[in-house]
């Protein structure tokens, strides 16, 4: 059994990281960084591809777009995720990034409206835990405190963090929590 690691928007799987070393501490991680200036069913498809190679997924994490991209793929697979600082809207978030830009490989993409126009909204048929840092820069806290409250899914609110959100270490007993729950 694996944890599903997403990343976000325009970033990439890296060798070390705060969150896989905490994450760990549960089960094996699993990193994955789809393209998603590819449209929402390429995303979709790679990801499940990616999920297929790896075998038994038990829990899915991801922050910002990696965060909304979780709470689609654990309602298909029927595990719990944990969304970090997620994109609540992408059809409207990403709107800001439509064009020419490096991801942070250094490598280009772009994102056009109509790519933009395919992302449904956060899925709240997954069984999701949402964790927003208020200092988030990017993602307006507020707006997914009050998604996260109008549509009864259970958020932690920080005080702490920014948007990346690298260290997670002091939410590890919820985030456990969620992803194993008692049986």
């Amino acid at each position: 059994m694996s944890i599903l690691y997403l990343h976000g928007f325009a970033s990439a799987v890296k060798r070390i990281s705060k969150k896989y070393d905490e994450l760990g501490k549960i089960d094996k991680v699993v990193a994955f960084a789809p393209d998603y200036s590819e449209g929402f069913a390429s995303v979709l498809s790679s990801t499940f591809a990616f999920v297929r190679e790896q075998g038994n997924i038990k829990g899915v994490v991801g922050t910002s777009m990696g965060g909304y991209l979780a709470s689609h793929i654990a309602a298909q697979l029927k595990v719990p995720c944990v969304a970090i600082n997620p994109s609540i809207q992408p059809s409207e978030s990403l709107k800001k990034y439509v064009g020419k830009h490096h991801n942070h490989d250094g490598s280009v993409y772009e994102l056009t409206v109509a790519q933009v126009s395919t992302y449904p909204d956060f899925n709240t048929a997954a069984n999701s835990l949402i964790i927003v840092s208020n200092n988030d820069a990017v993602i307006p806290p507020q707006l997914t405190q009050a998604f996260a409250q109008e549509k009864h899914i259970p958020i932690i609110s920080c005080d702490y963090g920014d948007h990346r959100f690298e260290d997670i270490s002091s939410l590890m007993t919820p985030i456990t929590e969620h992803l194993q729950p008692a049986q």
